[in-house]
């Protein structure tokens, strides 16, 4: 009988993984990179579960194996467009005949070129995956092409953002150049326990293609042992008529895909101005007016002194997560405030229509930890950033608080 440790190592060593990419961590993400990392080896893993790792990339192996990885899944609303608050099973029971249709039109133009005993599905607790492995690739550009192509004859939508119920695509995290990626035998536990999303525990199993169509309701799994898993992972010789056809499709006339700049890579890295105006139209900003009296030794003054521009990051009612972000690298490395600071501002000024203490604890905590994303870059964002996500209205002279 299979399980994750042995599948992992024997990835490693059938692929020739020359990266530490798996989390060494049962739940959550927390990459310490910057110190003691939980990334290690298959070899090194001293769990019996972990989380997940990063996809794996032709650079990370000697066998120059490229993951592909799609994300299909669906925004929490109803069909009347209220706002899901806590997925239950019985929801996603409800939605997987539509989930299933989805992920098909997908899976049809994938199969068209890479035989089903390479196709792995992993029904992840509310989404699917839909994974495989070719050899031979020569750049990542030819896979941020052979992704986009494939996403493109699925003609599904991006569950990005979306404001209504959408059965899609995570296009935006399917393209990301380095990413994290949940393994079969995860569990849901920090989404159930921590965020309140769900109401059910669940473990990520494996479906074969066969048993991904034969699937009548959601495939849950409550029980770490009684994950299924493949017998390994297999990669496949590069199909060519697969870059052929990626090829003639011209992919960078079409709308969807449509970027300032021609080269792959920049578009992986770089927020080009389409994602930019697509982050800021998510919601209508509605700054919340705040009828108290803020003293003067209170931090928050500091915020309507001169510029309201990140008070007014802290009264949107539907502040956008990448606002909050600038919200507490400003108070971090301009005002000087601790976490403790942080927090105590931020729960007595916010008007943030979802504010929840436990999870704003959970991403502040981040600021504060080496090796996170959100250390990487330890300096409030520049002004022009502010104005490029329709954060600050003033197009001219300098910033009044960070001189950038």
């Amino acid at each position: 009988m299979q399980t994750q440790i042995n599948l992992l190592k024997a990835m490693e060593q059938d692929f020739k993984i020359t990266r530490k990419i798996f989390l060494n961590l049962k739940t959550g993400w927390f990459d310490n990179s910057k110190g003691k990392s939980n990334l290690v080896f298959a070899k090194e893993l001293t769990l019996e579960q972990i989380q997940g790792r990063y996809r794996l990339n032709l650079n990370d192996n000697h066998e120059k194996v490229q993951e592909f990885f799609f994300d299909i899944e669906w925004s929490p609303f109803t069909d009347e467009g209220e706002k899901i608050v806590m997925i239950t099973k019985e929801i996603a029971n409800k939605y997987f005949p539509r989930l299933k249709r989805a992920a098909k039109r997908l899976l049809f133009p994938i199969l068209k070129y890479i035989p089903k005993d390479f196709i792995y599905i992993r029904a992840s607790g509310t989404g699917l995956h839909i994974v495989f492995f070719i050899k031979g690739l020569k750049s990542m550009d030819e896979w941020a092409l052979i992704t986009r192509y494939l996403i493109h004859k699925s003609k599904l939508q991006n569950t990005k953002n979306a404001t209504k119920l959408v059965f899609g695509l995570d296009k935006d995290t399917i393209l990301s150049s380095d990413r994290k990626i949940a393994e079969f035998g995860s569990w849901n536990k920090l989404k159930k326990d921590f965020k309140e999303e769900v109401d059910y525990l669940n473990y990520a199993v494996y479906l074969s293609v066969d048993d991904f169509f034969k699937a009548k309701q959601y495939p849950f799994c409550q029980d770490f042992k009684s994950v299924k898993y493949p017998d390994k992972y297999q990669y496949l010789e590069f199909p060519k008529k697969l870059l052929e056809d990626a090829k003639n499709a011209k992919l960078d006339s079409m709308d969807e895909f449509s970027s300032n700049n021609s080269n792959i890579n920049d578009s992986l890295n770089n927020k080009n101005k389409s994602t930019a105006n697509e982050l800021t139209q998510v919601k209508t900003r509605r700054i919340i007016e705040f009828k108290g009296k803020i003293p003067k030794n209170d931090p928050a003054y500091q915020l309507v002194k001169h510029c309201k521009c990140y008070w007014n990051m802290l009264r949107d009612e539907n502040a956008p997560w990448y606002a909050r972000q600038f919200l507490v690298k400003f108070l971090k490395y301009v005002l000087k405030l601790d976490r403790e600071q942080i927090l105590k501002l931020i729960d007595k000024y916010a008007g943030w229509s979802d504010y929840n203490p436990r999870i704003t604890a959970f991403y502040v905590n981040k600021h504060f930890r080496k090796g996170t994303c959100e250390t990487k870059v330890m300096k409030p964002p520049r002004k022009k950033t502010l104005v490029k996500y329709g954060l600050c209205m003033n197009n001219s002279g300098k910033c009044v608080y960070t001189k950038r």
